[in-house]
């Protein structure tokens, strides 16, 4: 099963190691993970960044959105991202086109000059360095831009929507690899 993993994780570290510029540089790297036995792998989900497919992909397309690869997101995905952020978050066009851009294509950026501000994963887009802990609260984050003031856009808000009212884990993050707090 470890021999199965090392192409993987050889994969991982070598996207993540790159020197690119924006997500969208990432893109050209069309890779497949295959074993040294030749097993190959199927997507059956992807969540890169928060909110994206659990609450802005129409639900009947959801999934389409799971099978789908981040180099046609802009083209396929940008609809849906700005319809529910005009449509259901009741912002104006040019501020849903901007939180669209720093959400599609959905995938998580990480730059290693992450400065400690938790928004960064989200900020990419806005001079920012992307990347994001394991602690950082995402979804509020998400909220906050997208029914908040979080990124300086103060019209129409709904300040009852931009938390999940979930303050922190509920179990602590391992201080060695893999990080995550055991499952339960």
């Amino acid at each position: 099963m470890k021999a199965k993993l090392y192409p993987i994780l050889a994969l991982l570290v070598s996207v993540a190691c790159q020197d690119a510029s924006s997500p969208s540089a990432l893109l050209s790297n069309d890779a497949t993970a295959n074993a040294a036995d030749n097993a190959s792998f199927v997507q059956a989900e992807r969540l890169g960044n928060p909110l994206v497919s659990e609450v802005m992909v129409v639900k009947r397309r959801h999934q389409l959105y799971n099978y789908d690869q981040p180099r046609t997101d802009v083209a396929t995905w940008t609809g849906d991202v700005v319809g529910f952020i005009t449509g259901v978050a009741g912002r104006d066009a040019a501020y849903a086109n901007v939180i669209a851009g720093a959400l599609l294509p959905d995938m998580l950026v990480t730059y290693p000059k992450r400065d400690g501000t938790p928004v960064f994963w989200l900020s990419w887009v806005f001079g920012g360095y992307g990347g994001r802990s394991l602690s950082d609260d995402v979804v509020d984050i998400g909220l906050g831009a997208l029914f908040g003031s979080l990124l300086g856009n103060n019209n129409n808000v709904t300040p009852g929507l931009t938390t999940d009212n979930v303050a922190t884990n509920d179990r602590a993050f391992q201080a060695t690899f893999p990080y995550l707090a055991t499952a339960h």
